[in-house]
Formats: structure tokens, sequence, C-alpha cells
């Protein structure tokens, strides 16, 4: 390779003609399908319905970017894979993220300016937020015209390491690492829920006040709909079995196993392992029996699922007031490793365990800030990628198919124009998902 001026450099590929980059090209952008998202967005009116969740405490006499604005940017820049405020050094200049916060021809906020805006938001503005989610979800991701039958929240909770001296980072033993312990309730894929914890907590705290309402939400806004819980072992505990069935759900929880649970069952886990044994088949058995522990206040119905494989034998509880066959209520409990997935895109896909400040409550924002971005993709791909062939494909992969988009920029007075690689293969699954966009309506 050979230099051959400040602005120009000679490629020596072996090809007979010479190969030449410069730095001429105009304004470029990588994340022109971004527009796509802004277009839904702005239909729906989802990032506007932000301004209800912030309250401006600022000196407006010295305020250059608005709060609206600061979100946008923020939430588009987690969307299309920038999840760290540093990335703003280098994006404020970008003409799709300028575009999509609406501050065309403006700089964006720099990192500093997003680091304050992070660490100042009070805890009422988390409250506000997960509201937010809730009436997206309400509003756009079900129709109230022909609401389901039934809405299953899945409870699960995961990791997020932490890194030096980070507040409320403690050691959990579960996980083996220092820590914070997100808290998160999923409906169909759709984060309707999410709340900041310490490293230290168990499964089930502080869930209730996180829970409470979105049931209540629920309710107002989806009355026909029976809500159903699902969560695995770490939420066994009185506190939320009580709520439960006070509020009128039903639920599979699962339940560590103990003793007495063990005892009840020994006989038909021997009878599996003779049976198994005999066979050389696997070997899965399930019963049902009425168990009370010393902290509920009656007893409640416990299944037992009893395998025996050439692992060895495997017992498994789950508490449950639903109605039905042990088989097929279990079979409906482990469609709850589905979270699973959902989580793993939420942190993949989204960075959501990228909390980098050192302020709990700065991370406790930042986690809501990811979750906005998580369900802004989630609505986009359920309302517009539909029929398309990323109708079921990963969020990772709308972005890298869709979003990544790399255009050349050109102003004029009254048009900006993005224009697009002539031999892009995505090009008629663009023009499909702008037709699609172009016949979207709320959900009735």
């Amino acid at each position: 390779m050979a230099v051959a001026t400040g602005c120009h450099t000679q490629f020596g590929f072996g090809f007979q003609r010479k190969l030449t980059v410069a730095f001429d090209g105009g304004e470029i952008t990588s994340d022109a399908g971004l527009l796509l998202v802004r277009e839904f967005d702005e239909r729906l009116g989802l990032t506007a319905a932000l301004r209800e969740a912030v309250s401006e405490t600022r000196d407006r006499r010295y305020v250059t970017h608005d709060l609206l604005a600061l979100l946008r940017q923020r939430v588009y820049q987690i969307a299309a894979g920038y999840e760290d405020a540093n990335d703003a050094g280098f994006l404020r200049a970008d003409p799709t993220l300028q575009t999509v916060a609406q501050r065309l021809g403006t700089p964006l906020a720099s990192q500093p300016t997003l680091s304050r805006f992070e660490n100042a938001a009070p805890w009422d503005t988390m409250r506000r937020l997960n509201r937010v989610l809730r009436q997206w979800f309400t509003r756009h991701a079900v129709s109230r015209r022909q609401p389901p039958a039934e809405l299953v929240l899945d409870i699960d909770s995961t990791d997020d390491p932490t890194h030096g001296q980070q507040e409320l980072s403690f050691f959990n033993g579960h996980y083996d690492e220092h820590m914070y312990h997100p808290l998160l309730v999923f409906a169909d894929g759709y984060l309707l829920g999410a709340r900041l914890r310490p490293g230290d907590v168990g499964g089930a705290t502080h869930l209730r006040p996180l829970l409470e309402p979105i049931v209540a939400h629920l309710r107002g806004a989806l009355p026909t709909t029976a809500i159903a819980l699902r969560a695995d072992g770490g939420f066994c505990n009185p506190d939320l079995l009580d709520y439960a069935e006070q509020a009128g759900l039903t639920y599979a929880i699962g339940m560590p196993p103990n003793p007495k649970l063990d005892a009840a069952v020994a006989l038909s886990r021997l009878h599996a392992e003779v049976t198994y044994e005999r066979t050389g088949h696997p070997v899965r058995w399930f019963t049902s029996l009425p168990y009370q522990t010393r902290s509920w206040r009656r007893p409640r119905r416990v299944l037992a699922m009893i395998e025996h494989t050439a692992q060895g034998p495997n017992v498994r509880f789950v508490v449950t007031n639903r109605r039905g066959r042990a088989a097929d209520i279990f079979a409906w409990y482990h469609q709850r490793g589905q979270a699973e997935n959902f989580i793993k895109e939420l942190k993949r896909d989204l960075a959501a365990d990228r909390l980098s400040c050192h302020a709990f409550r700065a991370n406790a924002f930042r986690l809501l800030l990811h979750a906005l971005a998580y369900d802004l993709l989630q609505l986009f791909r359920l309302r517009v990628l539909a029929g398309t062939a990323l109708a079921r494909a990963t969020l990772g992969t709308v972005r890298l198919r869709l979003l990544k988009l790399g255009a050349r920029v050109v102003r004029s007075v009254r048009r900006w124009w993005f224009h697009l690689a002539t031999g892009w293969p995505g090009q008629p699954l663009f023009l499909t998902v702008h037709r699609h966009l172009q016949r979207l309506r709320a959900s009735p």
C-alpha cells in the first residue's frame, strides 16, 4: 500500500488498474435503516410518549438539548448497537441519528451531556418509564377489540456483572460473581417491566412493587383477559402466592425440593428407576399432591415430574392453582424457558448488561433505556416485519440485515437525500417494509 497524497491512498492487490481510496465521498452514514424504525415510531407516537416520563429541572437559559431529544438519541443509539455513552463522541454528526432525534444539521449531545442526563434522573422517572412500557404494550402489541383470552407473564431475573466500585454491586454466590440482579417481566417476548436490584438480593425481592402496577394496568386495559404467572423456584415465596390468589391470577411456579416433598414421591421415583432398568427406555411420570409449608396459610396443589433417563433420576416440583392434568400444566410451565431467549436478546443484542455508571440510580435509568430500545424493536418486528423474511429473526439479525445500511447523504434547501447502494441485495425487503409502514395503524 502506498500513500499518494494526504487524502488519497493506493492499494496494490495485483489489479491492472490502480486502486485508490479517497476521503471525498461526502456525508456517509452506516445506519440508514433506522429511518424505517423512526417512521414506525412516529406513526404510533412511541417515543413522543416519553415526554410524560421526564421532568425538566435544568435552567432553560443554558439548555441546548431538550430531554426528548436526549432520550431519542440514547434509545436509538442503543437500538443501533452503540450502547455506550462514549459512542456519542463519534456519532454526534451522524446524519441518521440527527434525523431520528429531530436535530437535523445540529450536533447531538456529547458523552458528558448524556452522562449528566443519566446521573440526574430521579427515581420517579424510572416509575414513569415502566408505565410507558406498559402503555406501549396495551396500545400497540395487543388488540383491544379482540383481546387475547389469556396473557402469560414470565417473571425472571438475570445477572449483570459489575466492575470496580459500582454502587450496590455485591457478590452473588449463585452466579459466583460481583453483579447487579435485574428483575424482568415479559409477555410474549415484550418487556413489560424492569427493575435494577443490588447483586445480593434473592429472586423475588422487590417483585410486587414491579408486578402490581403491571397487573393493574392490564386489568384496566384488557378487562376480559385472564392473567397467568410463570416463574422458576427462585420466586416461590408465600407473598407472591398470596398476592396472585388475591388478585385472581393463575400461576405455575417452580418449587425447590425439600425432604418432605422428596419423601412424598420416593416410591414413584423408585418405580421409575426400576422401569428404566427393565426397559432401557426413558421414563417420565407426573403426579399431584396437596402440600402445605409452615409459611403457607393453607394447603396448595403441588405437581411432581419424575424422570429417569441415562443421565439418572430427575425430579421437579411446581406449585400451581391452574386446573388440568399435571402433564399438561408441566408442559405449559416448561414454556417459560422461552424467557431465557428473551433475556438473551435483551443482553446480547441490546447490551442491557452494559451498565457502566458508578451510581446505582443512573444504572437503573440505563436499564430502562435499554428496555425501551428492546421494546421499540420488538414492536417494529411484530407490527412491520410480519410476513417478511425477518418476521422471526432475532433483533441482532434485524439490525444487521435491515438497519445497518450505508448511505451517502446529500443536503439541499428543501430535502435531505439518503442515497443507498444500487446493488444492495436487501432492497426488496426495504421496500416491502416501507409499504407495510404506509398501511400501519395503531392497534384497534
